[in-house]
């Protein structure tokens, strides 16, 4: 408890709560009279909601992120779901994408802004989602380019990467146009320790693929009369190259390697339309993407001279979709206006795959096609507040509720119903709960994905020994229909101001009855529940699993999730006077986000033996916890970031004599990055011309080249569970250059 004292100490040197004062450029004013002093009544792009977090300039650029996409990525822990996607707002406006945003340098952001979670229903999405608001600067023009290479200490590989992108705002027109680059070398065998070592094809044996990407990207926003208008193009090709040891062959000549090799190609383009609309905001967008990907396995064949057979897959899939938002007040209400949003969409989703063993020479083609049509009316009505009524007894309060309707081809029609509450009493105290009854059928991607297969490596827990089936992935168009129930219930604590200290606590059930799930992985168990997913030889190698979308029973989830957020800005009360008093103090940031799994329970069919994904039946940890910690001022800054998983124990199921059980012990994982810009901390007043706004950041993965140690109920190490076996790359450091023109 001895942070109590010294946050309550730093409250008292904090403003008064409420919005930074705007300056000239950041505030939107209106004249009054001749005589009389221009106000300034909102901020520029301040959202419908006052945010919970806001971030300014120092602070972002404490995060030393190349691109407003990775510090998206890199605040997540701010919202309390680390592991969820917020929703983006642009200068608190809804939107469709920010897919040409996201590659934008975070210079060109004015603030960033976490809102609280009754901003989902506001802006029409629903009510248990996180929200950030992004607002950029009114103008800005710049060249970036970055350079990275990385490696492991242990050796064995290198990998780098660079960009080159032009990024320009004007008002409320921009444009962005980027070329970027990505490649590894493979990393074999013959660079980790193994023991025991395998024969004589280490070096033709790789732990991770060569792997190799390009893409160029190029996006458009400018007005149009009163509209908003967006054009956005995206073309990309990445392939992988993996060795699989060497054919058996009895050829005087030597023995060929065995390959796998994936390519493929996407190609997407999106437009939108946004603007005022009788009384309201509507946005219209279109969406294309058309993927080519393609295959090649070989696989060890005693029937063929050479010693192996190649299979080979090919796929082409294409996705349109269309979608129409319109939101506006539709009546004012003591406690504020009442919002609806009405929101109607259409996806189609043509794939066709081929498929051909070179071992049986079986020859396959599939064709899926789905489209699917949904429409989705919310209102957002506020009940209570504080602003409109200072003396309210109920403090803030205010509904959200939503219906929907999604059917297609083949589908019977589904309805879904959504219903959120969020309260707050008092200012320092905020409750949150949100209810969903839904039916459900297969997402398009579950039913329709290409057809893929790749060698991956797993543990195959029969044999007890490392294996490298084919892992297939793909659509699974016989997948079914369901229901799926959703609650949460919330708490958020700000016992000072509450830019300081925030504390929450949430509790979340999801329960699916029928429908689809994802392939829970390799264990005793799933292959148990799913027999026919896994195909092993004669002699009971595992060589081939089918992973792609199951069928579900019943699927029932329960987890609490707690977190603490501190926000550290000494010596903002002086930020209006020179740097040179101010000293340009060091902004910290604190997020601690722990996860309690409470319940994970999977029933594959009436009959069969539940999975219980937490009483060891899958790997699955019972805590996470999540710590992240940044310092920054201006011109340098350091992130520091920890990861803790509990261990578990993955039983043998009854009836499998002679299997033992694996005790996974806890593991934590740490890393760590530090950024300068030599221009801003030099004192010299004449500095290098090449110095200009340079970034200099240094990554290390892993600090302390830590994984997930496995052992049996007598200590020893089970065989494929030695430390390259469980993770080959290990600790790895990254040095990065990003330079703006």
């Amino acid at each position: 408890m001895w942070l109590w004292p010294s946050v309550a100490a730093y409250a008292q040197d904090l403003p008064p709560a409420g919005p930074p004062s705007p300056d000239a450029s950041d505030g939107e004013t209106v004249a009054v009279g001749d005589d009389q002093e221009i106000v300034v009544t909102a901020r520029y792009g301040e959202a419908l909601v006052e945010p919970e977090i806001e971030l300014d300039e120092l602070q972002i650029d404490s995060y030393g992120a190349y691109s407003i996409g990775e510090l998206v990525r890199r605040i997540a822990p701010l919202t309390g779901r680390p592991d969820e996607r917020p929703i983006i707002l642009i200068n608190g406006e809804r939107v469709d994408s920010i897919q040409d945003l996201a590659r934008f340098p975070p210079a060109a952001l004015k603030r960033l802004a976490i809102l609280p979670p009754e901003a989902a229903g506001r802006y029409g999405y629903a009510g248990n989602q996180r929200v950030v608001n992004l607002v950029l600067k009114r103008h800005f023009v710049s060249w970036e380019a970055q350079a990275s290479v990385k490696a492991p200490t242990a050796g064995g590989q290198i990998g780098g990467s660079g960009s080159a992108g032009r990024f320009v705002i004007d008002g409320k027109a921009r444009w962005s146009a980027q070329v970027q680059l990505a490649g590894e070398s493979a990393l074999f065998e013959s660079s980790r320790a193994s023991s025991p070592p395998r024969a004589d094809d280490d070096d033709f044996r790789s732990l991770r693929p060569a792997t190799e990407q390009m893409s160029v990207s190029a996006g458009l926003t400018r007005p149009i009369g009163r509209f908003s208008a967006s054009l956005s193009l995206d073309a990309a090709a990445s392939g992988s190259r993996q060795s699989l040891g060497l054919a058996p062959t009895d050829s005087g000549a030597g023995a060929p390697v065995l390959l796998g090799r994936q390519n493929s190609r996407n190609l997407g383009l999106s437009t939108s339309l946004s603007g005022p609309l009788a009384g309201g905001r509507a946005i219209f967008s279109a969406n294309y993407t058309r993927v080519w990907a393609n295959g090649r396995i070989d696989q060890p064949d005693g029937l063929s001279p050479e010693g192996f057979a190649t299979s080979r897959n090919r796929s082409v899939s294409e996705s349109l979709s269309t979608r129409l938002t319109y939101n506006r007040s539709i009546a004012d209400l003591p406690a504020g206006p009442l919002t609806a949003t009405l929101t109607a969409g259409m996806n189609r989703n043509r794939t066709t795959s081929r498929f051909r063993n070179g071992i049986d020479d079986d020859d396959r083609t599939v064709r899926v096609g789905q489209d699917r049509y949904d429409g989705r009316l919310s209102f957002a009505v506020p009940i209570a507040s504080r602003n409109e009524n200072p003396h309210s007894l109920l403090g803030d309060l205010a509904l959200d509720f939503a219906g929907g309707l999604t059917f297609g081809s083949r589908e019977a029609s589904r309805p879904r119903f959504e219903l959120g509450a969020n309260w707050s009493p008092v200012p320092a105290l905020r409750l949150d709960g949100s209810v969903s009854f839904a039916k459900l059928a297969p997402s398009l991607d579950q039913l329709t994905a290409p057809y893929s297969e790749e060698v991956r490596r797993v543990y195959d827990f029969a044999r007890q020994e490392i294996a490298e089936p084919v892992w297939v992935t793909g659509g699974n168009p016989d997948l079914g229909s369901g229901r799926r129930r959703t609650l949460s219930l919330g708490a958020t604590l700000r016992p000072f101001d509450p830019r300081l200290l925030s504390l929450s606590v949430e509790y979340r059930e999801q329960q699916s009855t029928g429908g689809a799930g994802g392939f829970p992985g390799v264990s005793l168990a799933v292959e148990a529940a799913f027999p026919d997913r896994f195909v092993r030889d004669a002699s009971g190698r595992l060589i081939r699993v089918d992973a792609r979308p199951i069928r579900i029973v019943r699927d029932t989830t329960e987890r609490l999730n707690n977190s603490l957020t501190l926000l550290l800005a000494p010596g903002r009360k002086e930020e209006r006077a020179p740097a040179a008093l101010t000293g340009h103090p060091w902004q910290f940031t604190l997020s601690v986000n722990h996860g309690w799994l409470l319940r994970s329970e999977l029933l594959t069919s009436l009959g069969a033996p539940v999975i219980d994904r937490l009483d060891g039946d899958t790997a699955q940890s019972r805590h996470n916890l999540n710590v992240q910690l940044v310092a920054g001022k201006p011109g340098m800054g350091v992130t520091f970031d920890g990861n803790w998983q509990s261990g578990f124990r993955l039983r043998a199921p009854a009836g499998s004599d002679g299997q033992p059980d694996y005790l996974h012990r806890p593991v934590t994982t740490l890393n760590l990055r530090l950024f300068v810009e030599p221009e801003r901390l030099l004192r010299t007043p004449e500095k290098p011309e090449w110095l200009s706004d340079l970034n200099i950041s240094l990554e290390i993965r892993n600090l302390f080249n830590s994984y997930r140690r496995v052992v049996l109920d007598d200590g020893s190490v089970p065989a494929g569970y030695r430390r390259y076996d469980v993770d080959p790359l290990g600790r790895t450091i990254q040095l990065s250059m990003r330079k703006r023109f």
